[in-house]
């Protein structure tokens, strides 16, 4: 099983190598097993002319090429077809050489004669044997370019993505922040966000749809856009209206976002509003349970007129407020069942006199344990109070 699957990765890979590129590496192929047929033609106990060699190293370059061809795309109804071809050409080569064979004592095998066909069958070994080579070396270096150059561009975004989305650890006030977003793939579109304002403080996540680099690039839009609405504090009812007119002017029609948005302004009360967004988890520490608060809102980027509406949090000292992404609740088992929020609620519950990051690593360990992680993961905690 796992080598079929490694041949499977093997044949996609092959299917996106460009088609010049693949003719180079074939005719390369061609030509080194030319020069091989070229090779045993000298290692036969017959005398072979130069026409008949030339004959026999064109079939035996062909049908290597034709060979790689197969194995590389997993084409097994070539290579059954390959197989059969192969043995009647092997046959009809035979019976042709043994009809052009000339009796030994007919041979001529003066000097001059074997020279001519020494430097005849030897030129056109090394021709091969260069060509091929030199064709391979070119297959390997543009294939190389083509490969790490995207590996070298996927890297820099992934050092960008590590640049716009750090690891948020801080204290404001009198509440504890801690943010942290995993990406399924080498960029990620969920953003998470914790800045102090004049009068308080705003944190949110966003939920960019996909991932990749066409996600990661519109959850830069987002986290410049927040950034720049929220600098004069407190802004909420309108602002999710504002950032809804810029995505929806920015990204491609089948783009949207789901947003998450938090601030305060006062000792424990804490405005929010969700757009498309999972609810926020409120551990109450008092009475020991979790409680959902959610707003119905659309997602940004789908109508240009959308309103939103927002609500409040009474947070006390103790109290843990949490905002997660679907990539941890639609985590999957083998039978396709997602996780949902009650487990997330239950380990909530058990850990929240955990430091943030700890009580961060419970919920992402939970959703692992569901399934494998197939999107973005992001976590954002916030704790009124030092815990003792």
């Amino acid at each position: 099983m796992v080598k079929d699957s490694g041949w499977k990765k093997s044949a996609e890979y092959w299917k996106t190598v460009p088609h010049t590129s693949s003719a180079m590496l074939l005719a390369g192929i061609f030509l080194l097993f030319f020069s091989f047929g070229m090779v045993l033609c000298f290692l036969t106990h017959a005398w072979v002319y130069v026409p008949q060699a030339i004959v026999i190293s064109l079939v035996a370059g062909t049908f290597s090429a034709m060979w790689a061809f197969a194995g590389f795309r997993r084409i097994l109804w070539l290579m059954f077809v390959l197989m059969p071809l192969q043995i009647g050409a092997n046959i009809w080569l035979g019976n042709w050489a043994g009809n052009q064979t000339v009796p030994w004592e007919q041979v001529d095998f003066s000097r001059p004669a074997v020279e001519h066909r020494l430097f005849i069958e030897g030129l056109l070994c090394l021709v091969a044997i260069v060509g091929g080579y030199s064709l391979i070396a070119a297959f390997i270096r543009k294939e190389g370019m083509r490969v790490f150059g995207s590996l070298t561009e996927m890297r820099l975004a992934r050092e960008v993505h590590q640049t716009l989305v750090p690891v948020v650890a801080r204290q404001i006030g009198e509440f504890q922040f801690y943010g942290v977003s995993v990406p399924s793939g080498q960029v990620g579109g969920d953003l998470v966000d914790a800045t102090e304002q004049a009068n308080g403080w705003m944190a949110y996540v966003a939920d960019v749809s996909g991932h990749g680099v066409q996600a990661g690039m519109i959850m830069a839009m987002v986290k410049s856009a927040v950034r720049m609405g929220t600098s004069g504090g407190d802004v909420l009812p309108t602002f999710l209206g504002e950032l809804n007119h810029v995505l929806l002017s920015v990204s491609a029609p089948n783009v949207f976002v789901t947003f998450a948005f938090m601030s305060s302004s006062g000792p424990g009360s804490v405005r929010f509003s969700l757009a498309g967004h999972l609810p926020i988890l409120h551990y109450r520490k008092k009475e020991q349970v979790v409680e959902e608060r959610s707003v119905s809102n659309l997602p940004l980027a789908i109508v240009p007129d959308a309103h939103f509406e927002s609500s409040s949090i009474e947070c006390e000292d103790g109290d843990i407020l949490a905002i997660l992404t679907d990539g941890l609740t639609e985590a999957a088992d083998v039978k396709d069942k997602e996780l949902g929020l009650e487990p997330m609620k239950d380990i909530l519950l058990k850990s929240a006199a955990k430091p943030l990051e700890q009580i961060a690593e419970a919920l992402r360990a939970r959703a692992l344990t569901q399934g494998k992680q197939v999107d973005d993961q992001t976590v954002l905690l916030v704790r009124r109070g030092i815990p003792a």
